[in-house]
């Protein structure tokens, strides 16, 4: 099996030599050029054709997304693993297809873990949903309790726990519903109500609904309840009749 061509591209010095030194020690990754600025980045992917380029975020002239941008509009464009500091740009990262998102410092370990990955998807073995399943995994260690990962038009977003209002489980899967928004997350309403904490009632078999967006609780037939919720087309979330005692207490009435 040939080695991996890799370019890698940061404005650090030590971090290339690190990376370089990293990449050697695992074996299979033949490192074909170094780029410190975003303009030189592009060109010598342009250039050498690489199977993957390491990209740093901040670097001289632009950042690693827009080189990632940049490349993706091209005929040959190699796979990008970015290699940064700034853990705010996950999300970003993902939406450009990354094979992986280092945060620095990181291990030996962590590094072999990518390339194995990257193996993959070079060889092709790796389906659009084990990938999507991957960055999902990846973005619940790396945003816990806070953001629930979900996918919207083909792309993995992160969604504010305070703004959604309700989730629904719909012919097997679960949609996300905020003010104006509807999103579908592979977790299972078990799952999501576990991470988004005491303020998420699991309401219905098939709802689970966010307290704080409740604005009126309407009786129904034969002792059950409906919640109307504070969406922008005035949802109503059905209460089952074994929920009603914990949805009362919850809300306090």
């Amino acid at each position: 099996m040939r080695h991996i061509r890799a370019v890698i591209a940061d404005d650090e010095h030590p971090a290339r030599d690190e990376l370089r030194y990293l990449l050697g020690s695992l074996g299979g990754v033949e490192v074909v050029g170094e780029a410190v600025t975003a303009a030189e980045a592009v060109a010598l992917c342009a250039r050498l054709e690489p199977d993957v380029v390491f990209l740093d975020i901040a670097m001289p002239g632009g950042n690693g997304i827009e080189v990632a941008r940049d490349l993706r509009r091209r005929s040959r464009c190699p796979r990008f693993v970015f290699v940064t500091a700034y853990e705010e740009y996950a999300v970003q990262a993902f939406e450009v297809s990354a094979v992986d998102y280092l945060l620095k410092p990181f291990s030996k370990e962590r590094l072999s873990s990518t390339l194995d990955n990257l193996r993959r998807s070079l060889h092709g073995d790796e389906s659009m949903h084990e990938k999507i399943d991957l960055l999902l995994a990846e973005m619940m260690t790396r945003f816990p309790n806070v953001k629930v990962p979900a996918e919207r038009n083909g792309s993995i977003v992160l969604v504010d726990a305070a703004d959604i209002v309700y989730a629904e489980s719909v012919e097997g899967r679960v949609r996300l519903r905020t003010y104006d928004k509807e999103f579908f997350t592979r977790l299972s309403l078990s799952h999501l109500q576990a991470r988004l904490g005491k303020r998420f009632l699991r309401v219905h078999r098939a709802f689970l609904v966010n307290l704080d967006k409740v604005s009126e609780v309407i009786p129904w037939f034969s002792g059950t309840y409906t919640l109307a919720v504070k969406d922008k087309g005035g949802s109503r979330v059905p209460v089952a009749r074994a929920q009603v005692r914990e949805m009362k207490d919850a809300l306090g009435i």
